[in-house]
């Protein structure tokens, strides 16, 4: 079997694998305070990436 034989089954066999698309109506609505969440980093002295996930989580609601 020569390579474009090859490509061309992995590429069937990946089709049968993909799920179906999620619609956006289906996904949770996120809201985020992104500036509060800016400035109790900055009072805190440390960057976004520094906050735990529990001190980030307190800036996210989810509806």
């Amino acid at each position: 079997m020569n390579g474009q034989m090859l490509n061309s089954k992995r590429y069937e066999m990946s089709l049968k694998r993909i799920t179906s698309p999620v619609m956006p109506s289906k996904l949770p609505k996120v809201k985020m305070d992104l500036a509060g969440l800016s400035r109790y980093a900055k009072q805190k002295g440390v960057s976004l990436y520094e906050l735990t996930e529990e001190e980030r989580s307190r800036f996210i609601s989810i509806r």
